[in-house]
This record gives structure tokens, sequence and C-alpha cells, in this order.
């Protein structure tokens, strides 16, 4: 039995990255789901309007995706992908790991004791396909049975998801100045509210 979640963190993820000389548009069709793995599975599902990618290689790409507000988002994620399957030579399946996640919630809860701004981090690994070439303006792609796990959290943070496997797909345009800059505003975000630091990235 799948059990959806009303929350105020539904779900993160996005990917749209600039070129040079580009106008900033909204990228269509990224969405991305986390399903909970037991008996009664929680299950978070979103759309996003916001993808970033940063290309160092054919086989070093990054992803960071962003829900709301990129100076304060209500859920984020960074995709990094560490090898490229090649036709022929290179296994296609979702079984295979070629990329590590890391998928981070912002929840902001008001109760009776106050207004309490949280924050869960989940890491993990899965599959990353590429439709497109790494190093393009844009690039569609697809993870497949990623799974993940609270890596981090602040103190009144709830776990929802548990042992959860992530899929979905993206469409993200380059820009490294972009991406760097996010990674930069998170690595900020999570510190203040987990209250000591960390590194924002993919594969902790």
């Amino acid at each position: 039995m799948i059990r959806r979640l009303a929350t105020p963190w539904s779900i993160l993820f996005v990917l749209m990255p600039l070129v040079a000389g580009c106008s900033m548009m909204p990228v269509r069709n990224s969405a991305l789901a986390v399903t909970g793995r037991g008996e009664s599975s929680a299950r978070l599902q979103g759309d996003f309007d916001k993808a970033y990618y940063a290309y160092a290689s054919d086989d070093s790409v990054t992803v960071v995706l962003i829900a709301g507000p990129e100076d304060n988002p209500t859920q984020a994620a960074t995709v990094r992908l560490f090898w490229a399957p090649k036709a022929g030579q290179t296994p296609i399946a979702p079984e295979a790991t070629n990329a590590t996640v890391q998928y981070i919630v912002f929840a902001d809860r008001r109760t009776d004791d106050g207004f309490f701004r949280e924050v869960g981090v989940y890491s993990g690994a899965g599959y990353l396909f590429l439709e497109d070439k790494p190093g393009a303006a844009r690039i569609t792609g697809s993870l497949w049975e990623a799974d993940l796990l609270l890596a981090d959290r602040s103190e009144r943070f709830k776990d929802l998801l548990g042992q959860s496997r992530l899929t979905g797909t993206f469409t993200a345009r380059r820009d490294e100045q972009k991406v760097n800059e996010l990674l930069r505003l998170l690595n900020t975000r999570v510190t203040q509210r987990l209250g000591y630091p960390r590194l924002v990235r993919a594969g902790d």
C-alpha cells in the first residue's frame, strides 16, 4: 500500500542551467518521485521549474535542482554523474550505479512552542541516463532506482521517508557559475538550520 503524504514539503528537485547569452526560461517536464520502502510506503512527488548543470568532462557532470525561490528553496537536490554510459561499452540498466544524489528537504513548522526552520538531508546513489551528450547547452536525463537514506537532520525534522527510492526525469541548462552560486547558498542554508557546518554536494 502506498500512502501519499500531504505535507508542507511535497518533494524537491529541479534542474535548469543557463549558458551565456541565453535568456532564463522555466524548464518543463522535470519531475521526480521518492517512494519509501516498506508496507506503508510514503510517497512524495513534484514537478520542478529550475534546473542547472555544470560540465567538467563527459564523465563528470553536476546537476543542481531547486524547488521554490533560488534564495529560499523549499527543496533542493544535487546529482553527480561519475561515468557516462557508452553504447556497446557500458551497461544501460537500472541496477547499475553511475551517479550520486543528495536530496534536501527544508521544512518550516509552526507549533505551540514556536516557529521552527527544519532541514533533512538524504543521500544515495543510482543510475543516471542522459539523452544528450554532456557539454550541450541543455541536457535531458532520467534517474533510475536511486536509493536514498537520511544522512543528516535538524533536531525537530521528521523523517517521513525512511529508506526510499528515487526515480524521475529532468531537463537542465548548462551554467557552471549558477551551479557554484546555488551550492554556496545551499551550504549556508543547511548549515544555519543544522547549527553546524555541512557541505552540500552529491555523494557523501
